[in-house]
């Protein structure tokens, strides 16, 4: 179905936030131009919204951001990220938060329960089952406990950034609806990304209708801007020096010793193995050295791991390797799950990734919801799956055997 497009409104901005949305741009393109990326026309007007809706934000008297709010969407691997990073460092202010969608989320589940669960235990009553089920008092309770833990988790931002804004859980639907209303009411800019236009959240057509209120509230306060370069940029070819970060990895089918030594690698010893415990499940690691972690994918994916598990080991270890990771045949929805969850938050915090496959591991992809394919399959693609560290292209997926 086609989609309301807003188009990019001309601004009238004072002196200085003429001057700060010029900064901005400069900042944006420097970085460009250091790590080597050229930005095409429509990812320029992303950032001629971004930066200038933000300068008129932040300037001095500004009045309620109204339509300044930003919803950015598009396929994978058109730059949103990449737009939104280079953006948030550009902005001229301290009070800004810029988050992954999902880590957001699951703090503020458990932030809220626990807000919740003393609000209740404070109104003297033993439990909500039979006629307190649904009582004014315990609705007041929870809805009061939410906004505290929302209000403790933004503090004083003026500016929030969300990554990969989404929602497939149902039981999200309401904490996203609050979490919407709470930054737009508090007059603080909101800025997201996004693979879904905001009328294929939740698109399961029999919990659609809780998400409807939030669509109302983005179609409402947020410009609605649709960046599709119609070019996965993931899988564009890279000299190997302009590599860094994820796609400083490679994707290899079962590399043999000699693959392996040309990556500076040597296949991991039964004695290299050790147990950790990140949180609160036991995993084993192949192997450990410095920053770098060795995993097989049996341990990490079919193992009860759980995306806690990955980000408290992003922040140990900048190489992880993954290996053994099965075609289709084998792979199971659990395991390919959890691998997905391992790649998004590698990508996310810029983790250089190894992965080592064997046949048929992109059929497996088939199993996932369209998107979710697709954002796992442009992540990839960004690996480079030459057999050389000075491999100086990315092949996409369909390049390999299946």
């Amino acid at each position: 179905m086609p989609y309301p497009k807003s188009p990019i409104r001309g601004l009238n901005l004072s002196g200085a936030a003429r001057h700060d949305r010029h900064a901005m741009q400069q900042a944006v393109a420097a970085r460009a131009k250091t790590e080597h990326l050229e930005i095409d026309a429509m990812q320029l007007e992303s950032i001629d919204l971004l930066t200038g809706n933000a300068a008129a934000h932040l300037a001095p008297r500004h009045r309620s951001p109204g339509k300044k709010h930003v919803y950015l969407w598009g396929p994978p691997g058109r730059g949103k990220t990449w737009i939104l990073g280079a953006f948030f460092d550009a902005l001229p202010t301290e009070r800004k938060l810029r988050v992954h969608f999902h880590d957001f989320f699951r703090d503020l589940h458990a932030t809220a329960h626990k807000a919740t669960t003393l609000a209740l235990a404070q109104i003297d009553e033993p439990d909500s089952r039979g006629d307190a089920q649904g009582r004014a008092d315990r609705v007041e309770a929870r809805t009061s406990a939410i906004e505290q833990s929302i209000e403790t988790m933004l503090g004083d931002v003026e500016v929030l950034c969300f990554d990969e804004f989404h929602c497939n859980d149902p039981g999200d639907a309401m904490l996203l609806a609050r979490t919407v209303k709470y930054v737009i009411d508090r007059d603080i800019l909101l800025v997201t990304t996004s693979n879904y236009p905001p009328e294929e959240l939740l698109s399961d057509e029999y919990y659609h209708h809780l998400v409807l209120p939030t669509i109302a509230t983005i179609r409402e306060h947020m410009t609605v801007h649709e960046l599709d370069a119609h070019r996965d940029y993931r899988s564009i070819e890279r000299e190997a020096g302009q590599r860094s970060g994820f796609s400083s990895g490679t994707l290899l089918s079962s590399p043999d010793p000699g693959e392996l030594q040309r990556l500076g690698l040597t296949a991991p010893h039964a004695a290299d193995a050790v147990r950790l415990t990140p949180t609160s499940h036991e995993i084993q690691a192949l192997r450990i050295s410095g920053r770098q972690i060795w995993f097989g994918f049996a341990d990490l994916c079919e193992a009860l791991t759980s995306t806690l598990d990955y980000l408290a080991l992003a922040r140990e270890h900048d190489h992880w390797i993954i290996s053994g990771v099965p075609g289709s045949g084998r792979m199971t929805p659990f395991g390919l799950r959890r691998l997905a969850n391992v790649i998004d938050v590698l990508y996310d915090h810029q983790v250089r990734l190894d992965l080592f496959v064997e046949d048929g591991f992109t059929d497996s992809f088939d199993h996932l919801p369209e998107l979710e394919a697709a954002r796992l399959r442009s992540r990839i693609n960004a690996l480079d799956s030459g057999t050389a560290p000075t491999a100086a292209r990315t092949t996409s997926l369909e390049g390999m055997h299946a």
